[in-house]
């Protein structure tokens, strides 16, 4: 509990604000966070009497099971305000072994002579980064400019209380499975219900209502139901129906999922593409009679979409042009099965994903992807003419993009990021709003009843650890126990402590595991809708750098180990993916120049900055300073560059790794680890997942053993592993099931 953090007094020189959070003294105003003010509080309520720390932490954090480390930063910020420090101690006094006291005289002063403070902005040089448990004022929360000073309350601050008396073998708390969050409605509107249609561990993707919005239709995967067939579910009685013969797989044949079922505007067939090992081929299901027939051979496509024009005569898909190699619209007549391809994307390299007709028929909205740029578009493509028209245009995934009922206005599901939900954006404002959240994989819109129906992923990931057991064997188990979803291990380079980020609740929180003792340390907790990645050590151990993502950008923060500060990156651009050189005098990131993001680099010591790389890349690793190990956006290969330096006159780039069926590499100084599937397994034995180990001076792989399968995600770190390669660190996809779910608006 905070105790009297509104009253207002004067410390010596200084006034304390209590309604206002500030301290003020000849004019110059530094804010203090609400537990700094209920320290000071209380020390000034026993002016001159010693207060042990247990009695401070009880009477501020309410709870004697906080770890004292909070109160000392909590004092030490304190004492920066006063201009004191540890060893000159003229307002607060620290008395060996039994706590702390208030030196300087208090006057009280009452609430109807405080003096009035004017309502502006102040810049805040101790602010800490992060809200705690108990609420904050908003303007306090933020930094009021990209690069200044932040002061983090403690290094190690708590979650919850009863998250600080983590076990000896570290275990969290159980929360409970966490469901899908509404998030807050744009305006004034109540926020959105869910409605569960499926419990159950099959695997649904890409649904569809019917006109009526009577019916939904859908891909399901199942050991029941093999490769992928639609079934069809009625929302008034619930009645599952598997359609046609035609979803049976052939003989020894890979059947795909039968993808992104449409309802022809009439409500009397469903179309869809079937995809075996002899090719792929558009069929039409007849509901009334369940007779089925084949419109023609699907046009050549990297995507699944298909949708039917409103007067019921074409279909729209995709199709990939060979010879720019991108992705462009093609349009099938729904009666003979001929193929009219529109005019393709203006630029290479691009894509149209998932187009939807517009209710009048006379466009098509897509999302438009630029893997050049990493962006995603929404936007208009004219039917007649193939003009594009763009609407809206981010930095996040966008996964859909559906119509309102009076065609003004587009919704699209962002996935992958810190706002994963439901968004809409005005066609002519071009305004956004916030319609739900939740992490889905698939949506439609019906405008009958005005809901969403949405394919929910529900998924536990956790880290898992590989290491030498007796007599040679290998010991591979989970690291942690009753854990939240955990990812991005890594390891520090004396192989002694462990960074992760675990989300609980959609918050994401950078932990510390230390190997030595098995105990876990809270070092930062995001906000909601923030999402922390990629954190990394530098070559002592003394800081760690993390990203922290959000719809208003990324942007890196630096944590000092030892004395519990921590600094934004001073920059006005997205920044992220931060590491060191291995001899500390370099720093490396990854930063969005004028659209364009790139590989940077800065001597710590000179200040001096170069762009490195222009290229859009998932993952990059810099460690002796001369090698770039970087992989590309959307591919399986790692690639390396020789930077330039005084000999040379321009770097050189070659494929250093093609990975197969994942994205899981680590780098060292000299060779690199990485996981794939086994070459030549014994007869008679699974294919397994195998660590490898290439030295970069040969080139050679070299199999060091097998681990347990890990999560295949593109993008950021999955895998960590000592320099000798003894033991590794990797996140493995434990659990994972998807669900149908109704979404009011």
């Amino acid at each position: 509990m905070e105790k009297n953090t509104a009253a207002n007094f004067t410390v010596g020189d200084f006034t304390v604000h209590g309604s206002r959070n500030l301290i003020t003294r000849a004019g110059a105003e530094t804010a203090i966070t609400p537990k700094m003010l209920a320290v000071l509080t209380e020390l000034a309520s026993h002016r001159g009497k010693t207060l042990s720390k247990e009695h401070l932490i009880l009477a501020v954090w309410g709870t004697p099971h906080t770890s004292d480390m909070v109160l000392s930063r909590a004092i030490s910020d304190l004492r920066k305000v006063f201009g004191d420090s540890a060893r000159q101690q003229a307002y607060i006094e620290t008395v060996t072994k039994q706590g702390y006291r208030l030196k300087q005289a208090v006057r009280w002063q009452p609430d109807a002579v405080a003096a009035p403070l004017p309502i502006k902005q102040t810049q805040v040089p101790g602010q800490q980064l992060l809200p705690e448990a108990s609420p904050e004022p908003e303007h306090s929360r933020e930094p009021e400019k990209r690069g200044g000073k932040i002061k983090v309350k403690t290094l190690w601050p708590v979650l919850l209380a009863v998250a600080v008396l983590l076990t000896a073998i570290g275990q969290f708390p159980d929360k409970g499975t966490t469901s899908d969050v509404s998030g807050e409605q744009a305006g004034k509107l109540t926020a959105p219900t869910f409605t569960y249609l499926t419990r159950d561990q099959d695997y649904e993707r890409y649904l569809r209502f019917s006109v009526d919005g009577k019916m939904l239709a859908y891909s399901v995967s199942s050991k029941v139901l093999p490769g992928g067939k639609i079934q069809l579910r009625s929302l008034k009685d619930n009645k599952l129906t598997t359609l046609g013969a035609g979803a049976k797989p052939e003989e020894n044949a890979v059947v795909s999922y039968d993808v992104a079922p449409a309802f022809s505007p009439d409500g009397k067939e469903i179309a869809y593409k079937h995809f075996t090992q002899s090719g792929c081929l558009i069929r039409v299901y007849h509901l009334l009679d369940g007779s089925e027939r084949e419109l023609g051979p699907c046009p050549y496509a990297q995507t699944h979409a298909l949708d039917w024009s409103p007067d019921g005569k074409q279909l729209v898909t995709t199709v990939f042009n060979q010879i720019r190699k991108i992705e462009g619209l093609a349009l099938v007549d729904a009666t003979s099965g001929n193929t009219d391809i529109l005019p393709p994307p203006q630029h290479p390299a691009s894509g149209y994903l998932w187009p939807r007709f517009s209710p009048n028929g006379k466009s098509i909205a897509v999302v438009y992807y630029q893997p050049n740029s990493h962006l995603w578009t929404l936007a208009l493509v004219d039917k007649a003419s193939g003009a594009f028209n763009e609407i809206l245009v981010t930095g996040e995934e966008v996964s859909q993009v559906l119509w309102d009922e009076t065609g003004d206005a587009l919704y699209y599901l962002l996935v992958n990021s810190s706002n994963d939900g439901i968004w809409k954006v005005n066609l002519s404002t071009k305004e956004t709003a916030f319609i739900a959240g939740t992490k889905s994989s698939s949506l439609d819109f019906d405008e009958v009843s005005g809901q969403f129906a949405s394919i929910t992923r529900e998924q536990q990931v956790n880290i898992w650890q590989s290491l030498p057991g007796l007599e040679g064997s290998r010991l591979a188990k989970p690291l942690f126990k009753n854990l939240p979803q955990t990812a991005y291990p890594s390891l520090s380079a004396d192989n002694k402590m462990l960074a992760f980020v675990s989300t609980n609740s959609d918050i994401d929180s950078l932990w510390l595991r230390s190997l030595d003792d098995n105990y876990n340390r809270l070092v930062f907790q995001g906000k909601e809708k923030q999402k922390l990645v990629d954190p990394a050590w530098s070559p002592d151990g003394k800081q760690l750098l993390i990203s922290v993502l959000s719809r208003e950008g990324s942007r890196m923060v630096t944590f000092d180990m030892e004395l519990g500060d921590a600094d934004y990156f001073a920059g006005d651009n997205n920044v992220k993916m931060g590491q060191w050189s291995q001899d500390g005098a370099m720093l490396y990131w990854y930063e969005e120049v004028d659209g364009i993001w790139q590989i940077m680099a800065k001597d710590l010591v000179s200040g001096q900055r170069q762009s490195l790389l222009q290229h859009p890349v998932s993952r990059f690793a810099i460690l002796d300073k001369k090698h770039l190990h970087y992989q590309k956006i959307g591919t399986v290969k790692v690639h390396s560059r020789t930077l330039a330096d005084n000999k040379s006159r321009a770097p050189v780039d070659k494929m250093l790794l093609p990975l197969k069926n994942g994205y899981e590499w680590d780098a060292h100084a000299d060779v690199i680890y990485y996981v794939s599937p086994e070459a030549s397994p014994k007869p008679g034995e699974k294919k397994q997942d195998i660590l490898y180990k290439m030295p970069l001076a040969t080139g050679q792989p070299e199999a060091l053993y097998a681990i347990e399968p890990i999560m295949m995600a593109d993008g950021g770190r999955h895998l960590s592993v000592s320099s000798d390669g003894t033991m590794a660190f990797y996140t493995k996809l434990e659990q994972y099931h998807t669900d149908v779910v109704l979404i009011s608006r």
